[in-house]
């Protein structure tokens, strides 16, 4: 992995203290839920006669769940995201015995070669995230290679803590990715200015990296870089894994596995804590790899997974609405940004509605299941 260190004449501040106990940005409680919303105007590169992919042309290995990155969209499926807040997707094989599909996920089976059709739904009235099988809006075809063994070249993430947005703009530019910044907007409009204000975002035309997140505190320091991981194997759950193994090379110490079960690893060298987590993209829920700013070692972390919760939870103007199906009578925690707690509540049967107390993106606790992000 590169670990991009930009040019300086001389040492750049560390991110002040204020943003530094308990690394409150830490990615368990930060990852952000990005399901597309639409409104506003859209530049040139969000909207396209047709849907763009990353890539039409992949290699995969053996075995691998994989996702898949739409660069931009058509304007069919801009028209429906201007008053519906998520589409869905599916993914279709042409030879199942090659590539199998399992909704918005697609894994190679054997080597060969086949493709693949990324279908675009409007959402279900019913399901979140779910397609409505009577609406389909767009698809793209794609061809997909399956071999033994591909191996994949971590992206850039910048770890020099402190530096300001035009440092990380230099270096990010310098290492063949663009700014995204005003596409990101234009296709998350659900994304306010103010939640947006936070990262720098770079596109490259990397099937398995195609995005990066550069987070920055208050006072315009950088304290946490992000990507997405198209292929889900590449970053261990509960195990080591491709991305672990080439941190520890690089001088990381894996710590053990957080809650959700995701690797913890440290550097003390750069003061810099690698963990991984689940972010919501274009209806697919990508892995994600984050290095973030921690000058404390984290504490060894027990090896223990909880499951997902089974309600549903989605969010409806400023109310958090959760349907407790086989979780009514468990307690609800919201967590706010900085991990603290906003709300707590009790579930009752059927539909729930809590008014939050901010606008900020929140994290959903039931009972003993595993942490849902909410916009």
């Amino acid at each position: 992995m590169y670990i991009c260190h930009p040019k300086a004449t001389g040492s750049h501040p560390q991110p002040t203290q204020k943003e530094n106990p308990n690394t409150p940005y830490r990615m368990k409680t930060f990852l952000l839920s990005l399901g597309l919303l639409a409104a506003g105007s859209l530049t040139a590169h969000a909207q396209q006669e047709t849907t763009q992919l990353v890539s039409d042309q992949i290699v995969i290995p053996v075995g691998t769940q994989n996702h898949m990155f739409i660069k931009s969209f058509s304007p069919t499926v801009m028209n429906y995201l201007a008053d519906h807040p998520r589409i869905a997707v599916e993914f279709e094989t042409a030879n199942a015995t090659i590539v199998q599909q399992g909704g918005a996920w697609f894994k190679g089976l054997q080597t060969g070669t086949t493709k693949v059709v990324l279908a675009i739904y409007q959402e279900s009235p019913s399901f979140k995230d779910f397609p409505d099988y009577d609406h389909r809006l767009d698809e793209v075809t794609f061809n997909v290679t399956v071999a033994d063994s591909v191996p994949a070249q971590l992206p850039v993430l910048l770890s020099d803590w402190g530096i300001g947005r035009n440092a990380v703009d230099e270096a990010m530019k310098g290492a063949g990715y663009i700014d995204y910044n005003d596409t990101y907007a234009a296709i998350n409009p659900g994304m306010t200015p103010e939640e947006l204000a936070w990262f720098e975002i770079y596109y490259t035309d990397n099937y398995e990296y195609p995005i990066v997140y550069n987070m920055f505190n208050e006072d315009g320091q950088l304290i946490g870089a992000y990507t997405l991981v198209n292929n889900a194997t590449r970053l261990g759950y509960q195990d080591e894994s491709e991305i672990t193994r080439e941190l520890e090379g690089r001088g990381f110490t894996l710590v053990g596995y957080d809650e959700m079960g995701w690797p913890v690893l440290y550097n003390g060298k750069t003061l810099t804590q690698a963990s991984g987590g689940i972010i919501t993209v274009e209806g697919q829920y990508f892995r994600m790899l984050a290095l973030e700013y921690n000058d404390e070692a984290p504490a060894a972390v027990n090896h223990v997974r909880l499951d997902a919760p089974t309600a549903v939870v989605k969010k409806q103007g400023g109310d958090l609405v959760i349907d407790a199906r086989d979780q009514a009578g468990q307690t609800v925690n919201v967590y706010g940004a900085d991990g603290r707690l906003l709300q707590q509540e009790v579930l009752h049967e059927g539909e729930n509605r809590i008014q939050l107390q901010t606008n900020r993106p929140v994290v959903v606790k039931i009972g003993q299941t595993m942490g849902v992000k909410v916009l």
